[in-house]
């Protein structure tokens, strides 16, 4: 049997029209992999306050608490009200494997005012917890 005539033999059913589509389906994964950004969604939107401040968190937070800008309040994705706040700290804090480490971020909208802020800072500090943060955006300069 000739070359030529094996390859001419091949039925038209092969899984040689399923290489282009592999193909652009491995292009099209490697293209989100790399311009997507995977992050988890807060359970409200919120605005962050603007910042001039670079420094970014390396690792990410313990618990995570967002206010938004109609005073609902969530903690780790959860509705909280204020006064539970500091009972959750605790116990997330004495569960902690790494309490050197522990941290909080609040993430507030930039609408809020410092007053609505301060009872759940309150909280914080009732709990015993001193690392915490509030979530900025980078303000861009006019240019």
């Amino acid at each position: 049997m000739k070359i030529g005539e094996k390859y001419a033999a091949r039925n038209a059913s092969n899984d040689d029209n399923m290489v282009p589509l592999i193909n652009v389906v491995f292009l099209m994964l490697v293209f989100f992999m790399v311009a997507g950004q995977i992050q988890k969604a807060d359970p409200i939107a919120v605005v962050p306050p603007q910042s001039v401040n670079e420094t970014r968190a390396t690792t990410d937070p313990n618990i995570e608490i967002v206010l938004g800008a109609d005073n609902s309040l969530y903690v780790d994705d959860a509705l909280f009200v204020v006064d539970d706040i500091q009972a959750y700290l605790e116990k997330s804090f004495d569960s902690s494997s790494d309490p050197e480490a522990f941290w909080v971020q609040i993430k507030a909208d930039g609408a809020i005012s410092l007053e609505k802020l301060r009872p759940i800072f309150n909280q914080v500090r009732l709990a015993g917890l001193t690392k915490v943060s509030l979530a900025t955006q980078l303000e861009r300069g006019s240019e």
